[in-house]
């Protein structure tokens, strides 16, 4: 299976979200069901489909399956007809093996998706199922269907990560739809751990161990540093401490951007910023990828030791392309793990639940999706699938890392239920976006007010301290959330 590396790319659609962002019950697999369907079809006589074809000049005929039915879907990730990439050839395979439902790309949810959708919902045309970069968003507007009924009738469900099935569930009632799943974690450059004598860290390491390797590698005299970027470090840290506060210390109903182990995660922070490639000079950046490089290029060129992200950078890592020396994948300290996923939703308005039931579990979640994306990444040079498969089914896992390009993602992923696991919270929980960056605070830095994330990088660049303005931020990020909470709570209760 080949891979490229699409982190840059992945980064530019998934800002772009921001700012706009398989017969259930039956007991058999889509695989099987497909076939049968496929088999069907096939035994239909030339004089037959010569009378549909009659009866129905636009194609539309009524297939061994049952009646036509066309499934209108949005997404940000589909590209041009011409350059027919995955998800698009994904749609053609499900529609082979789906004769009787035709998939329409609904092309005018587009630009400002939430406000696109917002308006296509106001006109009664919600597409049947939409990608969605705010999971909230759609639940607390009514768009979202409840799922308890398709997911209590399909026994697969139950193959996807349990905190990742959990995450788009709101009182009980399930609304989000995994489309895409990645790991994210600690990467290392063996190479230059083994250059600078220093002993690799592995996955289950613990946080005593990474600060005594962050310690040793850093060489700002010959223009390497231990780290990449370390911001998004106050996002995990807690929950490494305390698995009783999620991602930024979502719990599931409040942060606690007061806790000590927030508190202490910020210090941390800022004292890791040191050792990050920002934290060098000048001069000692010249002495290996130059000033100019950001932090991103000189992991490229192999001037910095470890680097937080998540799997679907791992692309270019063995294609020629990226990454030229050895990387490793050790995750998060003491085995902890973090999903960054993807959802969309079927709408509430949908004529078709079951149908659009089955296209999502075709395209994303079951394990057709992964069987056909693989299939499809090997067969095509010109696309490529990145994400890890959204199921733990033995045989996809076993094909599936098998050709996997970095060593230690398939130890982490194996491990998730066991060690345990955080899910990003920007697209599930509710106001995300303001507790973590855009939140205004009412309080005034550099002649303007600042937002919620300009006080806590603010905290890590040590121009404040995190002591004076936990507790404000705290109380103004419950706020937010019982907020938008209080919309969703109207929608599902």
């Amino acid at each position: 299976m080949k891979r490229k590396f699409l982190a840059v790319l992945l980064t530019a659609v998934m800002t772009a979200g921001v700012a706009g962002c398989g017969n259930p019950g039956s007991g058999e697999s889509s695989s099987a069901q497909d076939s049968s369907s496929g088999g069907q079809k096939e035994e239909q006589s030339s004089e037959q489909n010569q009378e549909q074809s009659a009866e129905n000049s636009d194609a539309q005929d009524e297939s061994a399956d049952g009646d036509q039915v066309t499934l209108r879907f949005a997404s940000w990730a589909l590209g041009t007809a011409e350059e027919n990439n995955i998800e698009r050839q994904m749609i053609a395979a499900f529609e082979d093996s789906h004769p009787n439902i035709k998939i329409e790309i609904a092309e005018e949810i587009t630009g400002s998706w939430n406000e696109a959708l917002a308006t296509a919902a106001a006109g009664n045309s919600l597409p049947d199922v939409s990608l969605i970069a705010t999971l909230p968003t759609a639940v607390s507007s009514g768009w979202a269907l409840n799922l308890n009924d398709l997911i209590a009738a399909d026994s697969d469900w139950n193959m996807i990560p349990e905190s990742l099935r959990e995450s788009g569930a709101y009182n009980g009632k399930s609304y989000g739809i995994p489309t895409s799943m990645h790991l994210a974690g600690m990467f290392i450059n063996t190479e230059l751990f083994d250059e600078m004598n220093v002993t690799p860290l592995t996955y289950g390491y613990s946080w005593d161990d990474f600060m005594a390797a962050v310690e040793k590698l850093h060489n700002p005299s010959q223009g390497i540093a231990a780290l990449k970027y370390v911001n998004d470090f106050p996002n995990f840290l807690p929950y490494i401490w305390d698995e009783n506060q999620g991602w930024y210390t979502y719990d599931g109903t409040q942060v606690h951007l007061d806790s000590p182990e927030f508190i202490r995660a910020v210090k941390e922070t800022q004292n890791l910023a040191k050792y990050s490639w920002a934290g060098l000079s000048d001069d000692q950046k010249n002495i290996t990828a130059g000033a100019e490089a950001g932090d991103y290029d000189a992991w490229l060129k192999g001037y910095t030791a470890i680097w937080y992200d998540a799997s679907y950078c791992c692309g270019g890592y063995t294609d020629g392309t990226g990454i030229t020396y050895n990387v490793e994948y050790v995750g998060l300290p003491d085995g902890k793990n973090a999903i960054i996923p993807d959802y969309c939703f079927i709408s509430a308005t949908t004529e078709h639940p079951q149908e659009a039931w089955e296209f999502v579990k075709f395209m994303f979640w079951g394990v057709d999706a992964a069987v056909n994306r693989m299939d499809i990444d090997a067969a095509d040079d010109s696309v490529s699938w990145v994400a890890l498969p959204i199921t733990a089914d033995e045989e996809v896992l076993k094909r599936y890392f098998e050709a996997f390009p970095v060593k230690g993602v398939q130890e982490a992923y194996e491990n998730m239920d066991a060690n345990g696991t955080v899910v990003e919270a920007f697209k599930f929980a509710p106001a995300y976006e303001f507790v973590r960056w855009n939140g205004t605070t009412g309080i005034e830095l550099d002649g303007e007010e600042a937002t919620m994330g300009k006080i806590l990088d603010k905290c890590i660049l040590g121009e404040l301290s995190i002591d004076d303005y936990a507790s404000q931020l705290n109380t103004l990020a419950n706020n937010l959330i019982t907020t938008e909470r209080a919309a969703i709570d109207a929608a599902t209760k």
